[in-house]
């Protein structure tokens, strides 16, 4: 180290660690001071771990994860060079504490980058959107030219009320499996920016590389006529699996790039992987939706409503899975490659779940082509679906034993509290400690998050530095959390026992609310029971007026 300071294993034993609040003070105490001045090189530090990664499962897996051999070495200090060796890692940056959150957010690369690929978003949605209109009125026009001898000419104003008619019914599907991958995504969860970039990918970017590419291998394949009825199955069977799904695909390498610490586990590729594809069912549910309804009506002569709602049931309901489990066949090949150091599997995993994604669907697309009926195709589906259900629950096991298992470890050396690793590692009970906390007010519960996640992050990164994917920056970067954790428990819930999930005080208050609606009650009840019969003027004679004793005042 830079410093004169003895490290912690020359002050006292990892049993003196453990002894009192006078050792952990110490610890943290050196902690604070090395963040300001370590200068050790890094790239000469490899953990002993690293050449043999640990993957269990089963009943005793913490157990076995927590008794992996560690790594020691020494990070680098808080300079250029040290930054870029973070970004290399995947390591979250060091940011200057010294800046609000505005000049944060001013000088965060992610925020320009989130608003530039927004306004590309918009661009080619909107070329997609004149692309299928101009398109659907030329097929419109020659169809019936060929059939009657005289062209129908649409005008945009129709086309715009169809896109109006149709958005809807796609918006559903999109809604529907956009909450429930949010919902997924909770044990680590991706940011925001990261989840608008895949689905504003796949709605458009996917969509304008499939429609270019798709459009001129069905020019190829055309065999005759205006409108060629084999060519739309051969393109789709042929060429469609492999241009969509590299497309779709494409934002996953993209956003791995440049935030692979974000990118850890299972569920996070998946939600990923699945917002793309949500985001490309949309829009090509848009054009389905809109052609069948503009031909119903214009070709056919059909009822366009109950076209537009059979092909909504099917594309839309029955066979809606198909885009996100084929892209999630790649995603399971990309995060193979990110917790692996050996390069052969960094390069065949993504390209073998590329390849598995494209022929399945192609196998997919085969059957809904060629085969009259659906069902066989739903059963296999749905199937498929529930058996990437099933794995990903116990990837969400495996990764809750090894945040406990991690978490351990920092425990053993007297950094975090005992029952930090038990709290963290349950899943529903984080949900119940972030409810608890909205439910205390903003400041509760943004400490809870804060310390949740970076808790949940610590635990990552040991793991990263266990296996060899992150050199000796991981050190850094893990007395930064152990820090933010500290700071996020002075307001933070961090445990579930004894906690009740409505706070005491809305009790008290509700009580007192009850007790005075009762006492307003009563009180009204008592006015009533008090109230005079209506006044009746008195009859017969004023009293005194016999005797004189009343008389009118003089004037």
């Amino acid at each position: 180290m830079g410093s004169d300071r003895p490290c912690p294993d020359e002050q006292a034993s990892s049993a003196d660690l453990l002894l009192g609040p006078e050792a952990l003070s110490r610890y943290r105490g050196w902690v604070r001071d090395s963040l300001a001045d370590m200068t050790a090189d890094a790239n000469t530090w490899r953990p002993p771990a690293t050449t043999s990664p640990v993957r269990v499962t089963g009943r005793g897996a913490a157990t076995v994860v927590s008794h992996a051999p560690d790594g020691r070495g020494q990070a680098g200090h808080d300079d250029a060079p040290a930054q870029h060796r973070r970004r290399q890692n995947g390591l979250a940056c060091h940011v200057d504490p010294s800046l609000n959150w505005r000049q944060r957010l001013v000088r965060n690369p992610y925020v320009w980058i989130t608003l530039t690929m927004t306004v590309i978003y918009a661009g080619l949605l909107f070329w997609v959107y004149r692309f299928i209109g101009d398109s659907l009125i030329e097929e419109v026009a020659a169809v019936t030219e060929e059939a009657i001898g005289s062209p129908t000419v649409l005008v945009w104003g129709q086309i715009n009320e169809a896109y109006l008619k149709v958005l809807p019914l796609a918006g559903v599907s999109l809604g529907f499996y956009v909450v429930l991958l949010i919902f997924l995504d909770r044990l680590r969860p991706t940011t925001w920016s990261m989840k608008w970039l895949a689905l504003g990918w796949g709605a458009s970017a996917a969509v304008f590389v499939s429609l270019i590419i798709n459009t001129w291998a069905g020019v190829l394949m055309q065999a005759e006529g205006p409108v060629d009825a084999s060519q739309g199955a051969r393109a789709a069977i042929f060429s469609a699996p492999f241009v969509e799904e590299a497309a779709k695909a494409t934002v996953l390498f993209f956003i791995a790039i440049a935030m692979r610490r974000r990118i850890v586990g299972v569920h996070q590729a998946l939600t990923l992987a699945a917002l793309s594809a949500v985001g490309f069912a949309f829009t090509e549910n848009v054009v389905y939706y809109i052609r069948i309804y503009m031909y119903a009506v214009t070709i056919y002569g059909t009822d366009a409503e109950a076209e537009l709602m059979g092909l909504f049931w099917m594309r839309g309901v029955a066979l809606s899975f198909g885009h996100p489990l084929f892209t999630s066949l790649t995603a399971i090949g990309l995060i193979v490659a990110l917790v692996n150091r050996s390069k052969l599997v960094r390069v065949l995993a993504p390209v073998t779940g590329y390849l598995a994604a494209a022929f399945g669907h192609m196998l997919f697309n085969g059957f809904a082509s060629l085969s009259d009926s659906v069902l066989v195709l739903m059963i296999g589906g749905w199937l498929l679906v529930l058996a990437l259900v099933v794995f990903t629950i116990f990837r969400y096991v495996h990764q809750t034993r090894n945040i406990r298992a991690r978490l351990v470890e920092f425990v053993q050396l007297g950094w975090l509290q005992p029952t930090d690793p038990v709290e963290m590692s349950r899943l529903f009970g984080r949900w119940r400690m972030a409810m608890s906390a909205f439910l205390r007010g903003p400041r509760i519960f943004r400490a809870t998050l804060k310390l949740q996640r970076s808790l949940t992050e610590l635990a990552y990164v040991r793991e990263g530095e266990l296996r060899g994917t992150i050199d000796a920056m991981a050190i850094e970067r893990e007395r930064d959390l152990v820090l933010m954790a500290d700071e996020a428990r002075v307001w933070a819930i961090d445990h579930t026992k004894g906690v009740r999930f409505i706070p005491p005080e809305w009790g008290e208050a509700l009580r007192a609310l009850v007790q005075r609606i009762k006492d307003a009650r009563a009180e009204r009840k008592a006015r009533r029971g008090q109230s005079l019969p209506p006044w009746r003027p008195p009859g017969g004679a004023p009293v005194g007026a016999a005797d004189g004793s009343w008389l009118p005042t003089g004037r």
